[in-house]
């Protein structure tokens, strides 16, 4: 019987038990869905940044018109933390600026993943739109983006671009705009200079796409063709769409140019890219102007985040679980805070919240008085949830253990005894009891196999789990 169905079904059970209390379970109407959230970067370019800016603002205009939200990083305060700060949450992210991919005419037979497939920013906001790339300018790239940059990477980087990886929305689109390498083309200032090979052009797509699809983007387009606007409406405005749609809508796509394979390091993606004349550009010659890479079976994701720090949580589903069901608002500033350890207090009030628990007059711990959770600290002793940590006392600010949550859980949902013992290290433990039901009923699987971590802290996201586990 799944468990929120035996909560109900014990309801009457529990409200008359002086132990454990009448607790059936909150089903809040779902929050409101939130717009999609579109973010623009705008790289450092010399004199022509206040055109990249120009085109920047037109996808600014057409996201807001399809109903989304903006958060602009424009050159001269397009820095890696202001970057970071905008991309947190977004389900759209576009690029104008310069590109650094690979291969490249500057290294050969190294890729320096630090620099590369990523963006060119700002080093500090004081240096106006310069882009000097040894004194104003930085490409934060790959290693930037994933957060695992290290001591042997480049000293620019470590300086410019720390501070961890990037945490747009899952599902995400990017969209590079007018970005050298992006899309395959590469740096041709002479005639002379060579022209870019079919293998070269995939191989850049391939590089360049990499660290966003690792972040989980749905799909990767990049664009010479100043139509950066009209992808990000497809995108806004026609959800069930498949990418591959709405990149033949594309102002570039050439259906006899396009060439096809497989994304070498992405499992399910392809790499498109094709060969086709943009006038003006490299003297007129054919060139690799508008590629793709992804899916392009799949649609866009416009699903909101409710939290701008919980993309790369492990416990992303539970949390935006705990977030619909209006358990949880968060920790302040937009953040849910998953690593955070969670208090006393604080689990008092989710489980309040989670049970739909009635108020009471009685107060039931001297220690808790004026504190937020004192309300919810006495509707779970009047439930007979907690009795406390001892001599009147609830400790509210003492962090839960990991064993302590399993009772809490097991009292508030009155798990079933079971003989089965799951684990090796919570033998003699008061809550090894409670540690079995919990696991009994598909709760937990533990730490490690065969491990519980009973003295461990529960963080927040493990919270969520948790609770979702036990009552969704």
């Amino acid at each position: 019987m799944p468990v929120r169905a035996r909560a109900l079904a014990l309801a009457s059970l529990i409200a008359a038990s002086a132990v454990l209390g009448a607790v059936p379970v909150l089903r809040p109407a779902p929050v409101a869905a939130a717009a999609p959230k579109v973010a623009i970067i705008v790289g450092p370019v010399g004199g022509l940044t206040p055109n990249y800016r120009s085109s920047a603002n037109r996808v600014a205009d057409a996201a807001i018109a399809a109903g989304a939200t903006v958060v602009k990083a424009y050159s001269p305060r397009a820095t890696w933390s202001r970057v970071r700060s905008a991309i947190d949450g977004a389900n759209v992210v576009v690029y104008f600026g310069h590109g650094n991919g690979y291969p490249n005419p500057y290294t050969s037979g190294f890729e320096y993943t630090d620099r590369v497939n990523g963006f060119g920013l700002n080093r500090t906001t004081r240096n106006g739109d310069s882009d000097n790339w040894s004194t104003t300018m930085v490409y934060c790239g790959e290693k930037a983006m994933l957060g695992t940059l290290s001591a042997s990477d480049g000293r620019a980087q470590r300086q410019y671009c720390s501070g961890g990886r990037l945490n747009p929305a899952p599902g995400f689109t990017m969209v590079y705009a007018q970005a050298h390498y992006a899309p395959g083309f590469g740096e041709r200032y002479r005639r002379s200079d060579p022209r870019t090979t079919l293998n070269q052009a995939q191989q850049r797509v391939r590089n360049y796409s990499y660290p966003m699809l690792r972040l989980g983007a749905g799909a990767y387009f990049a664009t010479a063709y100043s139509d950066a606007d009209e992808i990000v409406t497809r995108v806004l405005t026609q959800p069930t769409a498949t990418y591959g749609d709405i990149f033949r809508a594309g102002d570039g796509y050439s259906a006899t140019s396009l060439t096809g394979m497989g994304h070498p390091d992405v499992a399910g993606a392809r790499v498109w890219v094709q060969k086709t004349i943009i006038e003006n550009f490299h003297f007129g010659q054919r060139d690799y102007w508008y590629a793709f890479a992804g899916d392009p079976g799949g649609s866009p994701s416009l699903e909101s985040a409710p939290f701008s720090d919980i993309a790369s949580s492990r416990f992303y589903d539970d949390i935006v679980w705990l977030s619909d069901t209006g358990i949880t608002t968060g920790c302040g500033g937009g953040r849910f805070c998953p690593n955070s350890p969670v208090s006393r207090g604080q689990l008092a009030t989710f489980l309040v919240r989670a049970l739909d628990l009635p108020p009471v007059a009685e107060d039931y711990f001297d220690d808790d008085d004026g504190t937020t959770h004192e309300a919810s600290i006495n509707s779970l002793a009047a439930a007979g949830i907690t009795d406390g940590c001892g001599a009147g006392r609830y400790c509210p600010d003492t962090l839960v253990r990991r064993d302590q949550m399993a009772t809490f859980l097991s009292r508030a949902l009155a798990f079933a005894p079971t003989d089965t013992n799951f684990f090796v290290d919570d033998d003699g433990s008061i809550h090894e009891p409670n540690i079995n039901r919990v696991a009994a009923m598909s709760v937990t699987t533990g730490c490690a196999p065969s491990m519980y971590c009973p003295d461990d802290r529960v963080t927040r996201g493990q919270m969520a789990a948790f609770l979702h586990r036990a009552l969704g």
